[in-house]
C-alpha cells in the first residue's frame, strides 16, 4: 500500500525489514518456504502506523494455529472482561457477537453465565472445531460492512460487540466500524481490544511487526476511526495483554455515556512520547537495527562457549523475532509450545522443530529464549522445575537479559 489504511493520507517508510516467512506457516518436513517483504510506515497526515505489504487474508487465516484458550493469562482476561461489562447490565436477554471469535472462549464464559444469545465470527474452518458449548452460533467467514448486512437480516441488532486482536489485523480498519455501527444497538457497546503503539515503540517490540498485523494503534488512531462513523471512545483501560493494550469501550455519539478522564491522560503519555512526531516515529529504525544487533551477539556468545539453547513459545511475534534475527537451527536445538497444532512442526523461516514443554526436562538444555515473553510469569512459574536445575531464561525486550532465577 502506498496510502494509510484509516485515512488515505501517504505513507512515509520508518524502516525495511528485509523478507520473512508467513509466522503461521508451520511445517512437517523441511522444505524451502517462501518469503514476503515487510516494512514499518506511518501516515504523513494521521500519523498511523502501519506495514505497507498485505498479502492475501487466506493465506493467513483460513487455517490459524493461535487459540485463545491455550493461555491461562487469555483466560483471566476474558474473565476480568465480563466482570467489567456487569456494570452496563448485560443479562439473558441480551445479544452478543463477538468478531474473530477464535475458538469461542469469550463467548463460551459469556453463554455460561448469562444464557444469552451468543453469535462468533471467524475465518478460521479450524478453529470452529474447537468450539464445545454447541450453543454458540459461529459464522466462518470474515467481518466487514457487508457481512454486517447479512448478519442485520438473520439476528438484527446487538447490545454488545466485541473485537479482541483483530483490528490490527485488517486491511481497512473502516470495514469494521462500518459494520459494527450497522449492527449496534441505540445503547449498545462495542468493547475493542488492540497492541498499544505505546508499548510498541517505548520498549522496541517489534516483534509485533509481521504480516498479520498491519495496523499499530494510538488510542488517537481509535479515536480518528471512532469519529468517522458517529461513535465516541467514552473509557479505556490498560491490560496486560499481548505485551501492553487498549481496552476501548465505544458507543453511539449521542449515547448518554460520559467521556472518562482516562482517555486525556493516555493521549497526553501518547503525545509525550512522540506516537504523532514523524521526527521521533523515524528514531524508531534505530532501537530496531540496534536490538537485533544485541539479542545476536547474547546468543552467538552463548553458544560459542557451547550452551544448550532452545526457544519457549512459538507465537506469531517469536517467529517474526527470530527471522528478523537470523535465529536459526544453527544457534537453537529445539522450540517449546504448549499448542498441540504446532508440536511436531518446523518453524516458519528458521526450520527448527517444535516440541511439548513436558520435553524440556528429557534435555540438558542450559537457556531457554522465551519469545511469548508477554506470558512470563505464566511460563516462569510453569517451568519452575528448570530453574531449580540450573537453566536460565532470555528474556528479549525491552532489552535481552538473563534471569536466573
Amino acid at each position: 500500500m502506498i496510502n494509510c489504511r484509516i485515512c488515505k493520507g501517504k505513507l512515509k517508510k520508518i524502516v525495511d525489514l528485509g523478507k520473512i516467512a508467513l509466522v503461521g506457516d508451520f511445517i512437517k518436513k523441511l522444505k524451502k518456504q517462501k518469503k514476503y517483504k515487510i516494512s514499518i510506515n506511518f501516515c504523513s497526515i494521521c500519523k498511523h502506523v502501519q506495514i505497507a505489504e498485505i498479502l492475501n487474508p487466506n493465506l493467513l487465516f483460513k487455517k490459524y494455529l493461535w487459540e485463545t484458550g491455550v493461555s491461562s493469562s487469555n483466560i483471566l482476561l476474558i474473565k476480568d472482561l465480563i466482570k467489567k461489562i456487569k456494570k452496563y447490565g448485560i443479562n439473558k436477554n441480551s445479544k452478543i457477537l463477538e468478531i474473530a471469535s477464535n475458538d469461542g472462549s469469550l463467548l463460551s464464559f459469556i453463554n455460561k453465565e448469562y444464557k444469552c444469545l451468543s453469535v462468533g465470527i471467524d475465518p478460521a474452518k479450524n478453529l470452529k472445531k474447537k468450539i464445545k458449548n454447541k450453543k454458540i452460533i459461529t459464522i466462518v467467514n470474515y467481518f466487514d460492512f457487508n457481512q454486517s448486512k447479512n448478519i442485520k437480516k438473520k439476528f438484527k441488532i446487538f447490545d454488545y460487540i466485541f473485537a479482541r486482536n483483530v483490528l490490527a489485523h485488517v486491511p481497512d480498519p473502516n470495514q469494521i466500524f462500518k459494520g459494527v455501527k450497522n449492527l449496534l444497538s441505540e445503547n449498545g457497546k462495542f468493547i475493542l481490544e488492540v497492541p498499544h503503539l505505546d508499548n510498541i515503540i517505548r520498549y522496541n517490540q517489534y516483534d509485533n511487526i509481521f504480516h498479520e498485523h498491519i495496523g499499530f494503534h494510538s488510542l488517537k488512531s481509535i479515536i480518528d476511526l471512532t469519529n468517522r462513523y458517529n461513535l465516541k471512545v467514552f473509557d479505556v483501560e490498560k491490560i496486560d495483554s499481548q505485551g501492553g493494550s487498549l481496552r476501548c469501550f465505544i458507543s453511539n455519539k449521542n449515547s448518554s455515556d460520559k467521556i472518562s478522564n482516562e482517555i486525556k491522560s493516555v493521549i497526553k503519555e501518547e503525545k509525550k512520547l512522540g506516537l504523532y512526531s514523524p521526527t521521533k516515529l523515524m528514531k524508531f529504525r534505530i532501537k530496531i537495527i540496534s536490538h537485533i544487533r544485541k539479542l545476536k551477539k547474547l546468543l552467538q556468545n552463548l553458544k560459542k562457549k557451547n550452551n544448550k539453547i532452545s526457544i519457549y513459545g512459538a507465537s506469531g511475534k517469536g517467529q517474526a523475532l527470530m527471522q528478523f534475527c537470523n535465529i536459526n537451527n544453527k544457534i537453537v536445538d529445539f522450540a517449546f509450545d504448549k499448542s498441540k497444532l504446532k508440536q511436531g512442526c518446523l518453524t516458519p523461516g528458521t526450520q527448527i522443530k517444535v516440541k511439548d514443554p513436558k520435553d524440556i526436562k528429557k534435555t540438558d538444555i542450559q537457556y531457554l529464549l522465551l519469545l511469548s515473553w508477554n506470558l512470563k510469569k505464566e511460563i516462569i512459574k510453569q517451568e519452575k522445575n528448570f530453574i531449580k536445575k540450573g537453566g536460565k531464561f532470555i528474556v528479549p525486550f525491552p532489552s535481552p537479559k538473563i534471569i536466573k532465577k
